[in-house]
């Protein structure tokens, strides 16, 4: 017994040695090995941050972003993610991770591997549940190897610049609860595998280049909370499947090209609390779509947006049944028909959009009776009226209330008086023909973005508008406002003041540094223009069609993001400032009909991006620079007439790709024409109005102009610029023959070479220049006769050709037809029916037989002649001319030939 119970263990003993292991194991230190990988991934990581600065002494344990296993003190949790916000220096992932063979959680997110490919021996740490290489700089595609980690829940690599296409092998991954592929370069169709991932409840395959159809089997995640497949190239219906998704909570789809009809089983999905469809080509009317969405019945709050689609019907009349909505946004469609009053029955309705529909009628006090939480209303571009009582206050206090082109006049809104949280107000082009009330000023909402533009708005404005705080946008353009600019807020962005009667000076302290748009052209503004103007962020701006006068300030290299300037139709006098050639962004310089003087800059070569340059009407000197051509290579429009440029036109003009303007008129020009001016490569192929460029590129808010001299008169381009190709070189000292290579312009509409003292004949190919809306030759010496070929520019509306030596007979055609003898007159020795000139040849010859003395025996056999004669005659000619007819070279080579033949009869 003693040896049994000296045998027997001690239970004190065992839960000694027990805790002595414990204590041993928890004590015990990380493993050497697993140390050293730690420190060789560190070595290739930028430690920027300094959050590695923790990594000393023996215990990698305690080092941050290190977590071991509490018993094996294995390294099973490696966060290495960078999460300072800025870029940091370039990194590198060292294979040492191999050597970490138990861990279960890796995140390198945020930093920088410049473009490196993920490792493929990442595929190897077949421990992994959660691996996050999110906003890393990768690229190249994605490793299949990764489709060895099975037991992966967790996996992120959105942000990078992966490429390739979705493997079918993902299928492999089938634990996988979280996927996001977004912001990458990812192309091809979503798989039909992508069904098998069950346990998925986030799924993020947006901004990539993903397209085809949504696949069917996507309603197999029966556990999906998060659909994202915004942003991508995705065509095709949403399957019905999607409805089988119950789960869902959030699905966005916006920015595709996805057609059909909502489907009406999204609507009956009760935990969703968004739904976001914008952008896409939906049609269909949302009546069934509504009705399940009705029939919810939970307190989950809803944001639905279908902005910019194709849908199309009414409203539902019963809208008081969708208590769930937060947000409503059906902007940009279709809809028709009026708004329902039950709309004012959505108490929580946060923000609703309506804007840019077909929509008609009157609102009423009914239609906002119980929106007490609205903040956001934009019922914009429809044909609503507001019809309420004088006194009627509105419920709610919103934050952004948009009516643009609603009808709300004449009288300024009174209902707007209690709004006094307003940060945004568009009542634009409401018909308001009134002055602001009082009230309106003394709301002073800071971070107003407001639009009362393109009214008949009256009156003065206030001294100081200063109280407003900081104002984004401040647009009171295009009314009839007067007296004297007022001391201004804090304008952060948009200042537009235009098309109004104010006058007195520009105030220095109108601009503030942050200022992007300056807007004050037309109104009666005087005095010198303010240095202060030249802000640092300044875009764009036009003081155009005032009463400037002064020098231009010379102070452009304070901003260097200006894109635009117009400072056309005042009196400024002085040279162009050598600092618009630091402007490295500029892209339209409008300083025509001012007293400019001097040479034209040098510096200006230095703005490479300029698109248009209008110096006309204004009294510059010297040459045209010949750097024009070889320096400003996105020159779309050059515009010099009527100064005082003396000299040759350099044939490096020619070189500008996109010249499609070039006028020089009223100038002392002289020298013959280049022969190089047929070679314009956008004058030379007819403009396509599918390609059209915008003037500016650099801004959604402005809309560049040019004012084009042709046909006679002044036209305005805009946004149809492209389609225009114009040639003026009129009122010089121009002299030689016209060149034939100016025939190669077969894009050309406008060509005026008038009042010169051009000679020789007219080049004979010019029949080629298919496109001539407009030629004028006039007052020069032109010689020889007018080519018969001109008789196939079909497009010709205006054509001047008086007051030269041209001699013949006038060519007869069908557009020809529509000219007046003010087309020709001045040629003394031109001839013809529109002239009633007659030319040699046309009298009847003398000593013919009269028909009663032909004898009956001739004119049996005359019959007789034509019957055999006539149908080889008709087929003969048919065919020769329907080979004239089809080719166009043969046609003018043919009309050129037959103008020879005549002209040889008739100078014999």
């Amino acid at each position: 017994m003693a040896w049994n119970a000296a045998a027997s263990p001690n239970p004190l003993f065992c839960l000694f040695w027990m805790s002595l292991l414990f204590a041993s194991a928890t004590a015990q230190l990380c493993m050497e090995k697993e140390r050293k990988a730690l420190l060789d991934v560190r070595s290739g990581l930028s430690v920027a941050d300094g959050r590695l600065s923790s990594w000393r002494g023996e215990d990698c344990c305690k080092w941050e972003g290190v977590e071991c296993h509490n018993i094996t003190s294995h390294v099973v949790k490696l966060d290495l993610s960078y999460l300072d916000g800025s870029t940091p220096n370039k990194s590198e992932v060292s294979s040492s991770l191999l050597d970490l063979e138990h861990l279960t959680f890796l995140d390198l997110s945020g930093n920088n591997f410049g473009g490196a490919r993920i490792p493929t021996f990442l595929g190897s740490l077949t421990q992994l549940e959660h691996l996050d290489l999110s906003q890393g700089g990768f690229s190249g595609r994605i490793p299949y190897q990764l489709c060895n980690l099975s037991k992966l829940h967790h996996l992120a690599l959105d942000n990078n610049g992966i490429e390739g296409t979705i493997s079918e092998t993902i299928v492999l991954l089938g634990n996988l609860q979280f996927l996001d592929l977004g912001l990458n370069n990812i192309s091809g169709e979503i798989p039909e595998s992508i069904g098998n991932l069950s346990k998925l409840s986030v799924l993020d395959l947006s901004s990539n280049r993903i397209f085809g159809a949504i696949p069917g089997s996507i309603g197999n995640l029966a556990a999906l909370q998060n659909l994202d497949l915004s942003g991508n190239q995705i065509s095709g219906q949403i399957p019905n499947s999607v409805g089988n998704l119950r789960q869902l909570e959030e699905v966005s789809m916006s920015h595709n090209n996805i057609s059909g009809s909502v489907p009406s089983s999204l609507g009956g999905m009760c935990n969703m609390n968004r739904i976001d469809l914008r952008d896409n080509r939906i049609t269909g009317e949302l009546a069934e779509f509504f009705e399940q969405l009705s029939r919810c019945r939970n307190d989950i709050r809803l944001s639905l947006s279908l902005q910019n689609n194709e849908i199309s019907g009414p409203l539902p009349i019963h809208m008081e049944k969708l208590q769930r909505l937060v947000q409503l946004d059906l902007g940009s469609n279709s809809l028709n028909g009026s708004i329902p009053t039950s709309l004012g029955k959505l108490s929580q309705l946060l923000l609703l959009n309506l804007s840019s529909n077909y929509l008609v009628g009157g609102l009423t006090e009914a239609h906002f009776a119980n929106l007490t939480s609205l903040l956001s209303m934009d019922l914009s571009h429809n044909n609503l009226s507001v019809n309420a009582s004088s006194g009627w206050l509105p419920p709610f206090h919103a934050n952004v209330i948009a009516m643009g082109s609603c009808n709300l006049g004449p009288k300024f809104p009174p209902w707007l008086q209690n709004q006094n949280r307003l940060n945004s107000l568009d009542i634009s082009n409401t018909g308001i023909s009134d002055f602001f009330p009082e009230w309106f000023w003394s709301l002073c909402t800071p971070l107003m973005r407001l639009n009362v533009s393109h009214n008949h708005m009256r009156g003065v404005l206030p001294s100081s508008l200063e109280c407003f705080g900081l104002v984004r946008i401040f647009d009171l353009g295009y009314n009839n406002l007067e007296g004297f600019i007022p001391r201004m807020p804090y304008v952060g962005l948009y200042l537009d003041l235009s098309h109004n009667s104010l006058s007195g000076p520009i105030p220095e302290s109108l601009a503030g540094d942050n200022l992007g748009f300056i807007l004050l052209s037309d109104n009666r503004l005087n005095g010198s223009i303010p240095s202060s103007i030249c802000t640092t962020y300044l875009q764009i701006v036009n003081l155009a069609n005032n009463g400037l006068s002064g020098a231009l300030p010379d102070c452009w290299s304070n901003s260097p993001y200006l894109i635009i300037m117009d400072v056309s139709s005042n009196i400024l006098s002085g040279g162009i400032p050598a600092t618009l050639g630091l402007l490295n962004m500029l892209q339209s310089l409008h300083l025509s009909n001012n007293n400019l003087t001097g040479a034209i800059r040098s510096t200006l070569q230095q703005c490479r991006e300029l698109t248009v340059i209008d110096l006309s009407l204004n009294e510059l000197s010297g040459g045209i620079p010949s750097w024009i051509g070889w320096s400003l290579l996105s020159l779309r429009v050059l515009s010099l007439r009527s100064n005082k440029l003396s000299g040759e036109i350099p044939w490096q003009l020619s070189l500008c790709p996109s010249l499609q303007v070039l006028d020089l008129a009223h100038n002392s020009l002289s020298d013959p024409l280049p022969p190089s001016f047929g070679k314009f490569i956008s004058m030379a192929t007819r403009q396509n109005d599918k390609e059209l460029v915008p003037l500016n590129r650099g801004s959604s808010y402005y809309t560049d102009s040019v004012i084009i001299t042709a046909k006679g008169s002044q036209l305005l381009y805009t946004r149809t610029l492209s389609l225009v190709t114009s040639i003026d070189l009129s009122n010089n000292n121009l002299f030689g023959e016209i060149p034939e290579e100016l025939t190669n312009l077969h894009g050309l509409r406008f060509l005026n070479l008038s009042w010169n003292h051009f000679s020789g004949n007219i080049p004979d190919e010019i029949g080629l220049m298919g496109e001539l809306e407009s030629l004028d030759l006039s007052k020069n010496h032109l010689s020889g006769e007018i080519p018969l070929s001109i008789s196939t520019l079909y497009s010709l509306s205006i054509l001047n050709l008086s007051y030269n030596n041209l001699i013949g007979r006038i060519p007869m055609g069908t557009q020809l037809q529509t000219f007046t003898n003010l087309s020709y007159m001045g040629n003394p020795r031109l001839c013809g029916e529109l002239l009633q000139i007659k030319c040699p040849g046309d009298n009847p010859p003398i000593g013919v037989p009269e028909e009663e003395d032909m004898h009956e025996d001739d004119e049996y056999g005359g019959i007789w002649y034509f019957i055999g004669f006539a149908p080889g005659f008709v087929f003969g000619f048919w065919v020769f001319m329907g080979i004239v007819m089809i080719k166009r070279s043969i046609r003018i080579k043919y009309i050129l030939l037959i103008d020879r033949i005549c002209s040889w009869f008739m100078h014999m």
